[in-house]
C-alpha cells in the first residue's frame, strides 16, 4: 500500500501530470506532406517558436503559422486523411477555435507546445488573452496582466505570481507527423 502511494505522488510530480487539461488541444500536422512548412523548421532549431492557428475553409481547413519576426505562411491541408482529424472540430487549447498554440524545440526540454492564451486571464472560450511576442524571440507577454513568459521553461520571467504556461503534449515523428494534444 506504501509503494502504490509514493507511486502515485512521484507520477503527480512529473511528466503527463504537467500537461493542462484545462482546456481541450488537439492538434495534428503531416510533416512528410509539408516539409517546407515553418513548423517543421521550429521543430528542428532550437529557439525557434511559431504561432499555430487554424481556419476552415470551403470544407478543408487552412493551417496559418507565424514566428516572432513577423513571417508567415499558410498550408492548406487537401488531403482527406489531414482533414479528417479535425472532423469533430477545431481544439487549440483556451481559445478553442479561435486559439493558437505556440510550437519549438528548447534547449533543455526538446519539444514544447504551449496555448497560446495567458494562463492567468483565459477563464473561458469567449474572451482571449493572446501572448504576443517580444522583442526577445524565446519571450512572450500578456498586454492585460503584463506577465511576461520563457518559452524555454514556460516559467513566469516578470510581473505577479501565477500559473506558468499551459502545456500539452508533442508527439513528432520527423519526415512523419506532428500531434499535439491533451
Amino acid at each position: 500500500m506504501v509503494a502504490v502511494a509514493v507511486m502515485a505522488a512521484l507520477c503527480a510530480c512529473g511528466g503527463e501530470s504537467s500537461v493542462s487539461r484545462r482546456f481541450p488541444c488537439h492538434f495534428t500536422f503531416h510533416t512528410e506532406w509539408h516539409p517546407t512548412s515553418m513548423i517543421v523548421t521550429s521543430l528542428g532549431t532550437y529557439n525557434y517558436y511559431v504561432r499555430i492557428s487554424m481556419t476552415p475553409n470551403n470544407g478543408a481547413y487552412i493551417v496559418n503559422v507565424a514566428d516572432s519576426k513577423g513571417k508567415k505562411e499558410q498550408t492548406r491541408l487537401t488531403n482527406d486523411l489531414e482533414n479528417r482529424a479535425f472532423s469533430n472540430g477545431i481544439y487549440l487549447g483556451a481559445g478553442g477555435t479561435k486559439g493558437f498554440l505556440i510550437v519549438g524545440k528548447t534547449n533543455f526540454n526538446g519539444y514544447v507546445a504551449w496555448d497560446g492564451q495567458c494562463p492567468n486571464c483565459a477563464t473561458g472560450y469567449t474572451t482571449r488573452y493572446p501572448l504576443e511576442w517580444t522583442d526577445n524571440a524565446t519571450t512572450v507577454v500578456c498586454n492585460t496582466c503584463h506577465r511576461k513568459y520563457s518559452l524555454e521553461t514556460g516559467a513566469i520571467l516578470s510581473g505577479n505570481k501565477g500559473d506558468r504556461l499551459m502545456s500539452y503534449i508533442v508527439s513528432y515523428v520527423p519526415n512523419g507527423m506532428l500531434g499535439i494534444g491533451n
